[in-house]
């Protein structure tokens, strides 16, 4: 004699599939059409770029929302710059994993590409620098401190 399933139990699980598949199903058809960021993801990224949006958002979490406003809108002031810095380091890196793909392997330019690699994110460092100076400038002595944890 084998163990077979109640009528009630199959229709608790089969619901339980059909919920999770409907709502699976319209995450990924809402991410097709929108496009947007998940909820989970950064929303800083999706603004700033990715490298600065990191940044961003660390920085911001132990502030309240006044102080986080304050940040994030003074650094508004600076998002065309770093988006701008966000693709070119992308751009960068597609291009020297590109030459290190290719067939046929070229030192001298893959290590030009590096350089020029570390040339941008050392313009976005600067960049992110400077955008952080003048936002944590408007920030309480109090909103300092809890930058600092």
């Amino acid at each position: 004699m084998s163990w077979r399933p109640s009528r009630r139990l199959l229709a608790i699980v089969l619901f339980v599939s059909v919920v999770l598949n409907l709502f699976l199903g319209g995450m990924t058809l809402g991410r097709m059409l929108h496009g947007d960021t998940w909820p989970w993801e950064n929303p800083y990224v999706h603004e700033f770029g990715y490298f600065a949006g990191k940044a961003v958002q660390k920085l911001v979490r132990d502030l309240n929302s006044t102080d986080r406003e304050t940040v994030v809108d003074t650094l508004r002031a600076h998002r065309a710059e770093l988006a701008q810095l966000s693709v070119a380091i992308h751009d960068q890196r597609e291009k020297v994993e590109a030459l290190m793909r290719a067939p046929q392997f070229d030192p001298k330019a893959t290590e030009a590409a590096f350089a020029e690699m570390r040339q941008r994110g050392d313009d976005m460092q600067a960049a992110l620098g400077k955008a952080i100076l003048d936002a944590v400038a408007k920030l309480s002595p109090e909103a300092r401190q809890r930058l600092a944890r």
